[in-house]
């Protein structure tokens, strides 16, 4: 006979499901703790330089557990890249909602990159990482970014249309515009590392006002072209 809860039989089978889903709601924290330690050691160390008894250690279980949810280490920084790459997307695409000008979106692209890299330090140092890693891990990076990466070109291009825009490469100058941002995001990490937060902190700001006048300057049609 099926045990009895508060007068009423419990269901053997619903008991079963009910402790499947606590597993699973669980075992998916844990994974999202493993890749948020992931890209932080990875950020600080390199992706030879940090091991995974260390990052199973700092959330508090042995390797054997994290070889459980990710069987190598590559399959661990695959996560991380993904996840990094998904973050991004998410906090870019909401810094972008409700602007309508060419140097709404701009800065709006910028202001969320320095808010994210604000919130999560480690993100501009596994960025770097990425990219130094090879093509295959930066396009597994980029691979979430890949619409928003047509969003912007398709942006770029349709500025300079309209004579907003200095014309130019659309792709060359998103890549330049992104080596910009990316690069002052890095400088800002390491000097918070030699620094300490609250003067980094002050840091980031400058190196954000810089890059949104590097851009504005990237940006503004020529004379000639006004």
């Amino acid at each position: 006979m099926a045990p009895r809860l508060g007068g009423i039989a419990a269901d053997p089978s619903a008991r079963q499901a009910t402790d499947l889903a606590m597993s699973r709601t669980g075992g998916e924290k844990r994974r999202h703790a493993l890749i948020e330690e992931a890209i932080r050691a990875f950020g600080r160390e390199g992706y030879g330089g940090a091991s995974l008894e260390q990052i199973a250690s700092a959330c508090g279980i042995r390797k054997q557990t994290l070889l459980y949810y990710f069987p190598t280490k590559d399959a661990l920084l695959e996560a991380c890249l993904r996840a990094a790459g998904e973050r991004v997307t998410q906090e870019i695409s909401a810094g972008l909602e409700g602007k309508e000008t060419y140097w709404g979106r701009a800065e709006a692209v910028i202001h969320s990159v320095f808010r994210l890299a604000e919130e999560w330090p480690e993100f501009p140092m596994f960025i770097r990482e990425a990219s130094r890693l090879g093509a295959h891990a930066f396009d597994q990076l980029t691979g979430d970014l890949e619409a928003l990466q047509h969003r912007a070109v398709r942006f770029l291009q349709d500025g300079m249309n309209a004579g907003e825009i200095r014309k130019q490469d659309p792709t060359f100058l998103l890549f330049q515009l992104y080596t910009a941002v990316v690069g002052s995001l890095t400088e800002a990490s390491v000097l918070r590392a030699m620094l300490g937060e609250d003067k980094s902190r002050v840091s980031l700001r400058r190196r954000e006002r810089e890059v949104v006048t590097f851009v504005r300057n990237a940006l503004l049609p020529a004379p000639a072209e006004a």
